[in-house]
C-alpha cells in the first residue's frame, strides 16, 4: 500500500512539474481572456476560459480564422494596446487576415482579399493593407470585441499561443471554436 502512495505521489509531481514547465514555456497554456466579451458566443462571455498551446507559432505563423492569444497592455488612457513584452493583459480573437491582406468591412460583412470572410454581421470599417511581420484580428462579437479594428493589426511577436479549447465553465467545454453566424450578442454585462 505505502509502494502504492509514493508512485501515486511521484506521478502527481510530474504532473505538476511538466504542467508548471509548459505553462512557463507558453506550451501550454490556460488562459482567462480580460475581455471575454469579445469572442462570446465561440467563448462564454464574462467567465469562459480556454486552454491554447505556444508550441505551433514556435514553427509556423498563424492561419486565417485561428483563434489566438495576444500579449497587450492597458495605456495610462484605458487603451488597449498589443505588446510581446506585456504581462497585465492578454486577449483572445480570431485571425481574419495575414501579412499583404487587404481587409475592409462593408455592407454588413467582412471580406480578405474581395473573398467573403465569415457571415457574422459587422458594421462597415475601412479598407486595410496588413503590414509584414503583422496580423488583422477580429472578435467573434464584432458589435462589442477591442480588436484590430480599434488598435489597428497586431505585431506577429505578441501572438504568443493557439486556443484549442474552451474549459470553463463546464457546461460549455469544447474543441470546436469555429465561427457562429449572424447577429453578434452585443454588450454583455458581467457586473451581475
Amino acid at each position: 500500500m505505502l509502494r502504492w502512495i509514493i508512485r501515486a505521489a511521484a506521478i502527481l509531481v510530474i504532473l505538476v512539474a511538466a504542467f508548471v514547465v509548459l505553462d512557463f514555456a507558453e506550451l501550454l497554456v490556460p488562459v482567462q481572456p480580460d475581455d471575454t466579451a469579445s469572442m462570446a458566443t465561440t467563448i462564454p462571455g464574462c467567465d469562459g476560459r480556454v486552454l491554447a498551446q505556444g508550441i505551433t507559432y514556435k514553427f509556423n505563423d498563424p492561419g486565417q480564422d485561428d483563434v489566438v492569444t495576444v500579449h497587450a497592455a492597458e495605456t495610462d488612457a484605458g487603451e488597449i494596446v498589443p505588446d510581446k513584452d506585456a504581462t497585465d493583459r492578454t486577449l483572445v480573437l480570431r485571425v481574419a487576415a495575414g501579412p499583404g491582406d487587404t481587409i475592409v468591412g462593408k455592407g454588413g460583412t467582412v471580406f480578405v482579399n474581395d473573398i467573403k470572410f465569415d457571415d457574422i454581421t459587422t458594421k462597415p470599417f475601412p479598407q486595410s493593407k496588413v503590414p509584414n511581420e503583422q496580423y488583422f484580428l477580429l472578435g467573434d462579437n464584432r458589435s462589442a470585441a477591442i480588436d484590430s479594428r480599434t488598435f489597428g493589426p497586431v505585431e506577429r511577436n505578441a501572438i504568443f499561443a493557439k486556443v484549442f479549447a474552451v474549459y470553463w465553465p463546464l457546461r460549455d467545454i469544447s474543441f470546436r471554436l469555429g465561427q457562429f453566424t449572424g447577429q453578434p450578442p452585443g454588450h454583455i454585462d458581467c457586473a451581475g
